[in-house]
């Protein structure tokens, strides 16, 4: 399984970022039809806050956006998710909300974590980050 963060689902709804939103965009119909992906809840609240808060998107038009990205394989953030992520924060020094998101694609048993966030190509508790944006 492959865990996606928030920013190519970001930057399949920023038709200005050239490449990446082509890369997204594929990555996104990937993920639609299935193909092993999964997000979490997290993933789809960061998403809605940037598409208000960066595109300044309506309330319908963030509806919409996130009526395409929920037919993702989407996990609930489940409270023992947190003291997981209490331990990878501190064993990577990494942000508490990127160590969420780790800790739900660990808890998911998800192989990779797909993002341009964190080092790619290293490991974080058995999950290697891979940035699929990456030249």
């Amino acid at each position: 399984m492959k865990f996606l963060d928030s920013n190519i689902l970001i930057y399949a709804a920023d038709e200005l970022q050239s490449g990446k939103y082509e890369r997204a965009c594929d990555i996104l119909d990937a993920a639609i039809r299935g193909n092993g992906f999964v997000i979490s809840a997290q993933v789809l609240n960061e998403f809605a806050s940037v598409m208000y808060r960066k595109f300044k998107k309506t309330d319908d038009e963030v509806r919409t956006l996130l009526s395409v990205a929920e037919t993702i394989k989407t996990v609930p953030v489940l409270p023992e998710w947190t003291q997981i992520a209490i331990d990878i924060k501190a064993k990577y020094g990494l942000q508490f909300y990127d160590s969420l998101l780790l800790a739900a694609a660990y808890a998911n048993g998800c192989q990779e974590f797909w993002s341009e966030d964190l080092s790619d190509g290293q490991t974080y508790c058995g999950i290697k980050a891979v940035n699929p944006f990456r030249k």
